[in-house]
């Protein structure tokens, strides 16, 4: 197995996110809009995730967002999970754009999604009305993340923030508040099944430190790989407590435990506990983390769950210091190759 990782750019974490990285993207074939809340310890969820994606692709073309799952189609997506149980709904939508602007900003899907605000202060809405469910996110955005900036091929921006929750289902309504992250993602389609073809797969953690010195302390990295032998640390970034954020090497990742799960779309593999380790020139972060919630899933072979870590924040200035908190899983896994780890 050779492991790659790609030059730290800390121009990417100290870019702004405007709201014109926010709207609709002219000519780009898809868009997606997320949240998602991480909860501290003690919170009834552990974490809550919302997208509206919408779905521009030529019929039989493939998004490069497949490897997140979305798609075909527009859709609205809404998803739970506390320490027993997950709960994935999702709505197609009718067909139509979104009304998108960027002053005011302003992207409305009617009935079903709506973005707005200024910079730092945003809010979401996100509605299934067959279901009656509605989540309502109000942000404040602490510091940006670029995933990637490669124009009409793939842009994606995202930014960590402190977020109260409104949750509103038939059994009542819930209020929380924690740490959460607002994306906005949009890019090209391809006419192959490419995710597939290249064996692909992927990890990404997001980690809120439990002892903050402000909101927005937290950390993520995405691992991915391609065939059987080759795995990139992309990217990754954090802002420890106390300090400023910091760009970091991308995110390597060693399972220690993986189980497995039959689901409707056949039988997965699912991290139970795993270490991961961040890299940058001033810091070093190394943490164990171990699945709090069971997995929703909905990305082709994984899904989505939530952890607690432990760990050691390393720094020049600050010499080692414990930290813990908890956080948010992403793992995909398109030629199976987590089941064999399982099987092992």
């Amino acid at each position: 197995m050779i492991e790659l990782f790609f030059p730290r750019m800390t121009r990417d974490v100290q870019s702004a996110v405007g709201p014109g990285h926010l709207v609709r993207r002219p000519g780009a074939s898809w868009d997606g809009w997320f949240a998602i809340a991480i909860f501290p310890d003690g919170a009834p969820l552990k974490w809550l995730k919302a997208h509206y994606f919408r779905d521009g692709s030529r019929p039989g073309w493939h998004p490069l967002a497949d490897v997140e799952g979305l798609g075909p189609g527009d859709e609205l997506f809404a998803a739970w999970a506390d320490s027993c149980a997950v709960t994935t709904l999702s709505a197609e939508l009718p067909p139509g754009e979104p009304v998108s602007s960027a002053a005011p900003l302003q992207v409305k899907k009617e009935g079903f999604f709506s973005l707005e605000g200024s910079a730092p202060h945003y809010s979401e809405r996100f509605s299934l009305p067959a279901e009656g469910v509605e989540m309502r996110f109000r942000f404040e955005a602490g510091w940006p993340i670029w995933w990637s900036r490669f124009g009409g091929l793939l842009t994606y921006a995202g930014q960590h923030a402190s977020t109260d929750v409104e949750l509103d289902r038939p059994e009542g309504q819930q209020a929380l508040s924690g740490f959460g992250v607002m994306e906005h993602v949009c890019g090209a389609s391809v006419p192959f099944d490419f995710a597939r073809l290249l064996g692909f797969r992927f990890h990404w953690d997001v980690l809120a430190f439990a002892d903050s010195v402000s909101h927005f302390d937290s950390a993520a990295g995405l691992n991915a790989t391609v065939g059987p032998g080759l795995t990139v640390g992309v990217k990754a970034a954090a802002r420890f407590p106390g300090r400023a954020q910091e760009a970091m090497s991308g995110l390597s990742v060693k399972y220690l435990e993986l189980g497995r799960q039959a689901t409707p779309g056949g039988e997965i593999a699912v991290p139970l506990k795993w270490e991961g380790r961040l890299l940058g020139r001033e810091s070093a972060l190394a943490y164990t983390a171990t699945a709090s919630t069971p997995v929703a899933p909905v990305i082709p072979g994984g899904g989505m769950l939530g952890f607690d870590f432990e760990g050691e924040w390393v720094s020049a200035a600050h010499g080692g210091r414990a930290v813990s908190g908890t956080g948010f899983n992403e793992y995909g896994d398109f030629a199976g190759a987590l089941l064999d780890l399982a099987a092992g």
